[in-house]
């Protein structure tokens, strides 16, 4: 068993970071990649439903905020599987496009609960803007790789395609060397306001986030100016490889057990913790000495039965 069992509640945004294997340049901005990350996560969600607060890439890495859509036991298994097809999707397209294979994350996703509203807008920002804070460039809406900016702050709707590959198999595919284009469908990806901001109209929200970006924005471009660093151009952009990875090594950090604005909402949750593990532990403890039909803690998943072969 687990000393950290998943815990799923809807009222709680999950901030994840996922980094590419051995921190390649797979998300390189180009067209391509944009129209798959989009394409990928949309038609995961629309098999999966789940509240997608913001879904930012920067070029080694993926930053979400999601949580399910309420506090049912499908709705926490379709995070799961949300995140399992869209992930799945999105490496089967990165390999194609670039003639590799295996993995593209290099582990499990960075999980943290943002407890309040206020972490969960703090943590939406830190994605928005991470591009600018790296110097990858001057301001987000010039950012070439995929980034909620012109949904969110803009309003846009923008559009993806992928080939619906069930119909073109169906029709023949590769064995009648069918076209794949006749097979092209368009889909949307639909985004879920940050907690708090539900009673804002969306021109509301819209200038909310365009008006912190844009102090964000002049914060990094006053850092690089003190470190002596410029911002990267479109055309050093163009020159770098998928292949490529950062110069320097990576930091590493502990995993927090929560974002939270206030020491009182960390308490708060710190306890809520604790009294859901000594529970789900306790079930687990009964589940597998054969009891399955113990009653889990909500928002809480089964430990594997394991079975040894003869």
């Amino acid at each position: 068993m687990g000393m950290h069992p998943r815990w799923v509640r809807d009222d709680v945004v999950t901030s994840t970071t996922q980094r590419t294997i051995d921190r390649q340049f797979l998300f390189k901005p180009d067209p391509f990649t944009r129209n798959l990350i989009g394409a990928s996560a949309a038609r995961a969600l629309e098999k999966f439903p789940v509240k997608i607060y913001w879904l930012e890439y920067n070029i080694d890495h993926e930053q979400s905020g999601i949580a399910p859509v309420d506090d049912s036991p499908l709705a926490a298994t379709n995070l799961v599987r949300f995140k399992q097809l869209f992930h799945r999707l999105l490496a089967e397209g990165i390999n194609n496009h670039l003639g590799r294979e295996g993995g593209v994350f290099s582990s499990g996703s960075r999980d943290v609960p943002c407890v309040d509203n206020e972490s969960a807008e703090d943590r939406y920002f830190y994605a928005l803007t991470n591009p600018v804070k790296d110097g990858l460039c001057d301001r987000i809406k010039h950012w070439g790789g995929f980034s909620t900016y012109a949904a969110l702050a803009e309003g846009t709707v923008e559009t993806f395609t992928y080939i619906d590959g069930t119909a073109w198999n169906r029709a023949g595919g590769r064995r009648s060397n069918r076209p794949k284009k006749p097979f092209e469908r368009t889909i949307t990806l639909a985004f879920t306001p940050l907690p708090g901001w539900e009673h804002l109209s969306a021109p509301q929200r819209q200038t909310r986030i365009r008006r912190r970006v844009r102090e964000l924005e002049q914060h990094f471009r006053e850092e690089r100016k003190k470190e002596g660093r410029f911002a990267m151009t479109k055309e050093k952009m163009e020159k770098v490889d998928h292949r490529d990875r950062p110069a320097t090594p990576a930091v590493k950090t502990r995993k927090p057990l929560c974002h939270a604005a206030s020491l009182e909402a960390r308490k708060l949750y710190e306890a809520e913790y604790r009294e859901f593990r000594e529970a789900h532990l306790q079930a687990s403890i009964c589940f597998l000495s054969g009891h399955f039909d113990v009653e889990f803690p909500k928002g809480s998943f089964r430990p594997p039965l394991i079975v040894c072969a003869a």
